[in-house]
């Protein structure tokens, strides 16, 4: 009898770990519209968000920093990062996962993609910088793609890196363009180390601190 019990236990235990799999919530997609839109400010969005935003620092390009607005800040799989192009953050400039969050997508695309998850992604070829200077892995081109174009009016941005200790030829380094499909670059295998929406000056926010 102990021997059925035992057996009838981990049946249970077998389904109801797999019912939990199959409930388990898929990552989420930001768009021009989810999370932020035109028009927020750190006020509203934290309004909306009531207890999961903190204000912090953000680096930017050549490791400059300004203040920001993180969302979900205690959720390293969840934690978003918004900009603003004024100090009273009321004109949006972009957001983006923080590093680690693997909760988001963008357009399909994630934190860890690869050159082929955003060519298919883009629906053809692209361009990016080379890498190991301030703008290095920078997709620069997006050669009209899908990617190019996203409802809603917002941009996306799109980084790579290189594996971690993994020697970059002088072909992929410095100021110059490398084409998705250079087999170097394919053989370096870089991902996506940073991926965000973004608005162009001005469009992203109101102006009016509300």
């Amino acid at each position: 009898m102990r021997r059925v019990s035992l057996a009838f236990a981990f049946t249970v235990l077998v389904v109801a770990s797999a019912q939990a799999a199959s409930d388990a919530k898929p990552g989420e997609e930001l768009s021009c519209s989810n999370i932020v839109k035109v028009g927020d400010t750190a006020k509203t969005i934290a309004a909306r968000y009531k207890g999961e935003t903190a204000i912090e620092e953000i680096t930017g390009a050549e490791g400059a920093t300004a203040k920001g607005l993180a969302i979900f800040p205690k959720d390293p799989s969840r934690k978003l990062l918004v900009s603003f192009f004024d100090e009273g953050m009321t004109k949006l400039s972009a957001i983006g996962p923080a590093a680690g969050a693997s909760h988001w997508t963008i357009a399909g695309l994630k934190l860890g993609s690869s050159l082929a998850d955003v060519a298919k992604a883009n629906g053809g070829k692209f361009e990016i910088s080379g890498f190991e200077w301030d703008y290095g892995g920078y997709v620069t081109d997006l050669k009209g793609g899908k990617l190019s174009s996203l409802d809603g009016g917002c941009v996306v941005t799109i980084r790579f890196n290189p594996p971690e200790g993994k020697e970059v030829p002088a072909a992929l380094s410095g100021e110059k363009s490398v084409a998705s499909s250079d087999a170097m670059l394919a053989k370096l295998n870089p991902h996506v180390s940073e991926i965000q929406l973004g608005w162009p000056d001005g469009e992203g926010g109101n102006g009016s601190g509300d």
